[in-house]
């Protein structure tokens, strides 16, 4: 059997995070999506705007040289419940509610443009320089931010949104019936 490419890889892992990620989100109500539980946590809509964003935005603008969705197609209102900044777009205040339903369909779009891209990936992007300083994150290679908004941020963040379902009292994923039911404490000596 022959190796997969890189290329292949990070395309099939990218599919897969972001489905799971729809499948995590599909049954999210707009209640659940504004809830902000107690401490520093983020709401589910926060995190999930957050995820979906910056694959837009930064993929976007620095992997792909192509206009983001939100700017291209929503023109800045993706239900974020804050005024869109081009330059600060990952802002949110807390306690501000997001237009659930609009945010979701901007995710899933964005959900599809990002499969999209990876789709016709190509070397030359992988090593691509990305200038992050203006996160006090250095330089980067194409591959970084790929890997980062195509999977790892998606499943990191995914997790998050899981739990706080979770903390609802609702399933935190698609996968987890076998966790459906709160196992009895007992306490260990």
């Amino acid at each position: 059997m022959a190796a997969r490419s890189e290329l292949q890889v990070l395309t099939d892992q990218t599919r897969v995070a972001w489905e799971w990620l729809e499948a995590t989100v599909a049954d999210v109500t707009p209640d659940e999506a504004n809830w902000w539980p107690p401490g520093t946590a983020n709401s589910i809509g926060t995190t999930y705007l957050h995820v979906v964003i910056n694959a837009d935005v930064e993929l976007g603008r620095l992997v792909f040289d192509c206009e983001p969705l939100i700017d291209r197609d929503w023109g800045g209102d993706v239900g974020q419940g804050v005024p869109y900044d081009p330059e600060q777009f990952d802002d949110w205040h807390r306690d501000v509610a997001v237009d659930w339903t609009r945010l979701h369909d901007y995710g899933r779009a964005v959900h599809a443009e990002v499969v999209s891209w990876f789709g016709a990936l190509t070397e030359d992007q992988l090593t691509r320089p990305v200038d992050m300083t203006r996160f006090d994150l250095g330089m980067w290679e194409g591959r970084e931010l790929l890997e980062l908004h195509g999977f790892s941020h998606v499943r990191i963040h995914g997790g998050e949104i899981a739990v706080l379902k979770g903390l609802q009292g609702g399933r935190g994923w698609a996968q987890s019936d076998g966790f459906a039911e709160p196992a009895p404490f007992r306490p260990t000596r």
